[in-house]
């Protein structure tokens, strides 16, 4: 049985001097949210303010063969689309780019959520020997006057080549190239690994991984989406806005 990791834990690094660090949350049975921590000492859900204009993203395909680029977009695309409509968030394809998803350069993107099919040695991400791919979010914390709280204000999923390569193209059941970036892209809106083999967010891709969004992923996802409601972000946390 084929077992390859789909890792990875979400990047939680401050954004701003006044910012302090998330929580890592125990692993849920089902579906799993990251937690940020407030200066207040209490913690609020770090996801995306479902009601900005949209969540803008590009992609990065130089590690995959230029013949078979447009195929791969195409799956990234329908990942992306599967988001959506879980969750109600808009988000627009801004088109490719060259930028590296790296530790440190993160709030520096060309865009708010980048997604990479590159060698992993030319990021510093920690990666296995068994590894698929890497995601996860940044956000910004922030307090004063005007409360405090927290948003996601960038993303990146980035996929390895030389285990892509080992799996079938397309989306459904077991080992498949579309569950791998389901489960990237699922990092990259705020979701963490589970402890559920049953759901797409389970950290190994298997011959049983679920075909597509499972009910635990789903539940996660909608609880990330617009029927949170809005984020107030203060004008002060400085992140450009692509839209």
């Amino acid at each position: 049985m084929l077992a390859l990791m789909l890792l990875s834990l979400v990047m939680i690094t401050p954004m701003l001097a006044w910012n302090l660090t998330g929580e890592k949350a125990a692993l849920g049975l089902n579906y799993t949210l990251r937690s940020a921590q407030l200066a207040s000492g209490s913690t609020t859900t770090a996801r995306w303010n479902p009601c900005q204009q949209a969540i803008v993203w590009r992609v990065n395909l130089s590690g995959w063969p230029a013949g078979q680029r447009p195929a791969m977009l195409k799956q990234i695309q329908t990942a992306v689309a599967r988001v959506t409509k879980v969750t109600g968030m808009k988000y627009r394809y801004a088109g490719t780019t060259t930028f590296i998803p790296r530790q440190e350069n993160l709030a520096s993107a060309p865009a708010d959520i980048v997604v990479a099919v590159i060698n992993p040695k030319t990021t510093n991400f920690s990666f296995s020997e068994n590894s698929l791919g890497y995601g996860g979010v940044l956000w910004a914390t922030w307090y004063g006057g005007d409360g405090e709280g927290a948003a996601v204000v960038r993303g990146y999923a980035v996929l390895i080549p030389s285990g892509m390569n080992k799996l079938k193209p397309g989306f459904g059941p077991g080992n498949r190239q579309g569950n791998v970036i389901l489960h990237e892209m699922g990092h990259a809106t705020g979701l963490d690994h589970v402890r559920s083999k049953a759901q797409q967010m389970f950290p190994d891709l298997t011959a049983k991984s679920p075909n597509g969004f499972a009910t635990g992923d789903v539940q996660g996802l909608t609880k990330l989406g617009t029927k949170a409601g809005c984020i107030s972000v203060p004008s002060r946390v400085n992140i450009t806005d692509y839209n």
